[in-house]
C-alpha cells in the first residue's frame, strides 16, 4: 500500500489497487467497528456529520494516505504529539491512537464537539483530547506537535494562509504537515483548479521542499486520474449527494449561471510537507 500513496492526485488504477489491499481492509474493519460501537451517537438528531466517512469517495484514499505519513514519522521512534486540525467526529484519530501506541492524538474543530468526544472516550482506555477552536488562532503552545494533519478542510476556508501560518507555528522543527483537499475540475464546487494552485503555492512558500513546478492544472487534465465520476461508476453510495440531481443542478445554476452535469467532477490532492529544522 505504501508505494501507492504518493503526493498529488491519485490515478484510477491506484485507487482500485488500494481498496483491494489488506491495509485498506484493516482500516475499514476498524471504522465499521467504531460505527457499530457508537450507533446511538450517530442516530442522534443533533449529529450533522457524515456517519460513515470512510465509505466516501475521497476519504478512501485520504485516510490511508494520512495514516501512512503519520506512521512514517512514528517509525523514527519518538513519542508523537499529533493534531487533527478540523477533525469533526470520525473513527480516524481513534484508529491512529490504536495503531500507534506511542502517540498522543489531539483534535480541534470550530464546532463544539467536547461532549461527543467525552461520550466516545468513556468507552475507551486511551482518550482523544479535543478542543473547540478556530484554526486561524489555535490555543496550543508553539512547537507542540510532531505531526499536524488536515483532511479536506482548507478548500472550504477563505483565510487558508492564516491557518497555514498557525500550522507552522505549532509544528516542531522537522515536523510534518499532511494536507488533503478536493479539487473541482469544472470550477463549480470548492475549490477550482486555479485556487488549488494558489493554495499549493501558499503551502510551499511556508514549507519548502515540494516541487511546486509540478503543475496541478496539467495533472488535473489527465484522463486516468481518480474522480467522483469513477467513484460513482464503482459504487454510487461513495458519493455524498443524496437529493435528486436536478436540485443540485438548480442550486449550481443559481450560483454560477452555468448548466452542469451531475455528479460534479472532483478529484483529490494530497501532500506531505516538512517544517525546516532550525
Amino acid at each position: 500500500m505504501v508505494n501507492l500513496l504518493h503526493d498529488g492526485i491519485p490515478l484510477e488504477n491506484e485507487y482500485v489497487e488500494l481498496i483491494k489491499s489488506n491495509d485498506f481492509k484493516t482500516i475499514e474493519s476498524f471504522s465499521d467497528s467504531f460505527l457499530l460501537n457508537n450507533m446511538s451517537l450517530f442516530k442522534h438528531n443533533a449529529y450533522k456529520w457524515v456517519k460513515d466517512p470512510f465509505h466516501q469517495w475521497s476519504r478512501q484514499w485520504e485516510y490511508p494516505y494520512v495514516y501512512n505519513k503519520v506512521r512514517e514519522v512514528a517509525e523514527k521512534g519518538a513519542e508523537l504529539n499529533v493534531l487533527d486540525a478540523g477533525s469533526g467526529v470520525t473513527f480516524f484519530p481513534y484508529y491512529l491512537s490504536n495503531e500507534l501506541s506511542d502517540s498522543n492524538i489531539h483534535c480541534c474543530d470550530y464546532d463544539d464537539l467536547e461532549k461527543t468526544f467525552d461520550e466516545i472516550n468513556s468507552q475507551l482506555n486511551k482518550k482523544i483530547k479535543f478542543l473547540n477552536s478556530d484554526l486561524r488562532s489555535l490555543p496550543y503552545e508553539r512547537e507542540s506537535f510532531h505531526v499536524i494533519y488536515c483532511i479536506s478542510v482548507l478548500e472550504h476556508t477563505n483565510e487558508y494562509e492564516r491557518i497555514i501560518d498557525e500550522f507552522y507555528r505549532l509544528l516542531r522543527p522537522g515536523g510534518s504537515l499532511v494536507i488533503t483537499f478536493d479539487i473541482s475540475l469544472d470550477g463549480t464546487r470548492d475549490i477550482a483548479v486555479g485556487k488549488g494552485e494558489k493554495l499549493l503555492k501558499s503551502l510551499v512558500k511556508r514549507f519548502p521542499g515540494y516541487d511546486s513546478a509540478q503543475s496541478l492544472s496539467v495533472d488535473a487534465l489527465r484522463s486516468d486520474i481518480f474522480t467522483t465520476l469513477k467513484a460513482g461508476d464503482m459504487n454510487r453510495d461513495l458519493l455524498p449527494w443524496r437529493l435528486p440531481s436536478f436540485l443540485y443542478q438548480l442550486k449550481t445554476f443559481v450560483s454560477t449561471r452555468r448548466f452542469v452535469s451531475w455528479p460534479p467532477p472532483l478529484t483529490v490532492f494530497c501532500l506531505s510537507l516538512v517544517k525546516p529544522s532550525e
